[in-house]
């Protein structure tokens, strides 16, 4: 498990591509991409090292998918991976186990799974959960996402997809962090 300050160098990362989005560039296997913003990051060397994915929803959300190469003072590297959805309102902190949160994908039955909060942004962490989110999410049309808040009140999110470009971005996402998983330090 990564510890707090690995944890706020991620969502800094996060952070920081949010607020150069509007001059991303990137192009997916199918040509260049409308709604998803995406950017490989690499080290000195040339190897891949962080892959981040963000798409705007309503009323300023954002959902980033994120997978990067961190590594430990005395630790070996990991790939920390993690789905964040980004909104406006004040949702406080969980604890480390998370809060109960629901997803809807389309007229499909609703998802429930252990989301991470803090401040404004709830997380789905671990990489088997956030890989099987981004699978499911490849064919959707519409994602809602209820985050809850510190009193427990939702505050729902939608976002908008168009399937061939979220198929294209789901597929280079989970290649490239296979990449970056099994690139030697």
């Amino acid at each position: 498990m990564l510890n707090a300050s690995y944890r706020a160098i991620l969502l800094a990362s996060a952070c920081a591509l949010g607020a150069a989005a509007p001059d991303l560039s990137a192009k997916a296997a199918t040509g260049a991409l409308r709604a998803w913003n995406y950017a490989l990051q690499t080290d000195q060397d040339g190897a891949p090292n962080r892959a981040l994915a963000q798409i705007r929803g309503e009323g300023g959300s954002s959902l980033w998918f994120s997978c990067t190469k961190v590594s430990g003072e005395d630790e070996p590297p990991q790939v920390a991976v993690t789905a964040t959805v980004m909104q406006k309102a004040y949702l406080g902190p969980s604890d480390h186990r998370g809060r109960s949160t629901v997803y809807w994908l389309d007229d499909r039955p609703p998802e429930v799974s252990r989301w991470v909060y803090r401040d404004r942004y709830g997380q789905l962490r671990g990489e088997g959960e956030v890989m099987g989110f981004v699978a499911s999410l490849a064919t959707a049309q519409t994602l809602i996402v209820e985050l809850a808040n510190f009193r427990l009140e939702p505050q729902s999110v939608k976002f908008s997809l168009d399937p061939d470009e979220t198929q294209a971005v789901t597929d280079r996402f989970s290649k490239d962090c296979r990449t970056i998983a099994t690139a030697k330090e």
